[in-house]
């Protein structure tokens, strides 16, 4: 079991160069495909957030701009790709089986961000998103919530310096919940070749720190050992207490369920979501 198809959003950023780096960290060893993406985003889209009383000629000034900043963006991720593609020894190829070797290939399309980045994940094993930024926060987040919630595959947020060698001492945000679950089942390629995987409880109100056990037995029998730590949050947020053992354990990865209320966008813009998201300390591996 691996990895061999990823998918990488692109944004036009800077930070595009940190999510390619960790798609083809990830399909390394299967010698497997990175597809990259550029969505581009429709000009007409935005006509109703254009305030009512504009003349025709602003309108057309709006959308003109929309359009040019559509195809900066654009120039922009494809020389991402690129060198991404070459510091990989990567080959472009968008057909199965591919070479012998670690592959890429480039798509940007029109459309509307759920449509698109959906259906792209959902034929592909991951989908690795950028760190958030200021400037494209919302349209990452707008996209991320679309995957998370319709993908049926996991969301890997990549950190701004991602590792050479990823997924080599993994940690698993462990809580029981649904979420949880098939965030470990999506992450198994990772936490198969993982030299390391350390299960994460934290005891609450609601979750009880004892509970990991149990997913230790579990990982036992797919030939994956463990080591379960209990924490106590004290003086801090859970996240705070997550990130503080994943630094004593030098992990480089965590694996997490979308915590928070039944609302995808209430999980997303809040409570220990909204923290893991907001750290550059770690890549994320999360699933709903």
């Amino acid at each position: 079991m691996a990895y061999r198809k990823i998918l990488s959003v692109l944004t036009g950023a800077d930070n595009d160069a940190a999510a390619l780096a960790t798609a083809f960290s990830l399909v390394a060893a299967a010698k497997g495909n990175v597809s990259a993406l550029f969505l581009r985003h429709d000009p007409r889209d935005a006509m109703p957030m254009i305030g009512e009383g504009m003349t025709g000629s602003m309108i057309q000034d709006v959308m003109k701009s929309l359009e040019e900043e559509n195809a900066v963006r654009g120039d922009q991720a494809y020389q991402h790709f690129k060198t991404a593609s070459n510091a990989a020894g990567a080959a472009e190829c968008a057909r199965a089986p591919g070479p012998d070797k670690v592959s890429a290939c480039w798509r940007e399309v029109d459309g509307v961000t759920e449509d698109v980045l959906t259906g792209a994940t959902r034929i592909s094993d991951a989908a690795v998103f950028p760190p958030l930024s200021k400037e494209l926060r919302t349209a990452v987040l707008a996209g991320m919530e679309a995957v998370l919630l319709e993908g049926g595959r996991p969301v890997i947020v990549s950190t701004a310096n991602p590792p050479a060698t990823l997924g080599r001492k993994v940690a698993i945000a462990w809580n029981g919940r649904v979420q949880a679950s098939r965030a470990v089942a999506l992450a198994m390629p990772v936490l198969q070749t993982a030299e390391e995987v350390h299960i994460l409880t934290v005891g609450t109100p609601k979750t009880d720190a004892e509970g990991g056990h149990q997913l230790q037995e579990y990982l036992a029998w797919h030939g994956i050992p463990s080591a379960h730590h209990r924490l106590t949050a004290k003086g801090t947020t859970v996240a705070g207490c997550i990130l503080a053992q994943c630094r004593d354990v030098g992990a480089d990865m965590l694996v997490m369920g979308g915590y928070g209320h039944s609302r995808l966008r209430e999980l997303i813009l809040g409570g220990v979501t909204k923290d893991m998201l907001d750290q550059n300390e770690l890549t994320l591996l999360m699933a709903h």
